[in-house]
């Protein structure tokens, strides 16, 4: 029970990168072997048990790579939850606002003419498209012979 404790009190001095280096040479894992269960480069692994944190890294990214490393070699959620706010702390990252492309934006003439002409071109596809019905439909009608049907024919008589 004791050595329990002193270990507990051990592991919490120690600093994120140093507990999750020691837990996987414990269980006798590679960088090379956590970087591949975990899809990340072993820049990434070998940075984070260094606690060299990167600053181009989103802490958001950096406490969920920190999380499953810590899941792959089994430390409680509770130790985690404390070593990753003792350790890593979460920095907004800069954010430069963007231009808009498109909001407030001034025709210029360029764009009316392009509009112009795409509505020109659409016109005279219809336009192309009307004609060509018209035309098979002239067709069609002088095509079609009048068939003599006795039993729908009418018959007049005049007396």
């Amino acid at each position: 029970m004791n050595t329990e404790k002193t270990r507990d009190i051990h592991n919490n001095m120690n600093s994120t990168g140093e507990r999750l280096r020691n837990a996987r040479e414990n269980l006798g894992l590679t960088q090379k072997n956590i970087a591949d269960r975990l899809c990340l480069k072993i820049s990434i692994i070998r940075d984070i048990e260094e606690d060299n944190l990167p600053t181009s890294l989103a802490s958001t990214f950096l406490r969920g790579y920190i999380r499953s490393y810590a899941r792959l070699v089994r430390i409680p959620e509770k130790e985690l939850r404390s070593m990753l706010a003792q350790n890593t702390p979460i920095t907004d990252p800069q954010v430069a606002i963007m231009k808009s492309y498109s909001l407030g934006k001034n025709k210029n003439k360029k764009d009316n003419l392009l509009f112009i002409f795409t509505w020109f071109i659409l016109l005279f596809l219809i336009g192309l498209t009307v004609m060509w019905w018209w035309q098979n439909s002239i067709t069609d009608q002088s095509n079609v012979v009048l068939v003599h049907d006795p039993y729908t024919a009418v018959k007049t008589h005049k007396h």
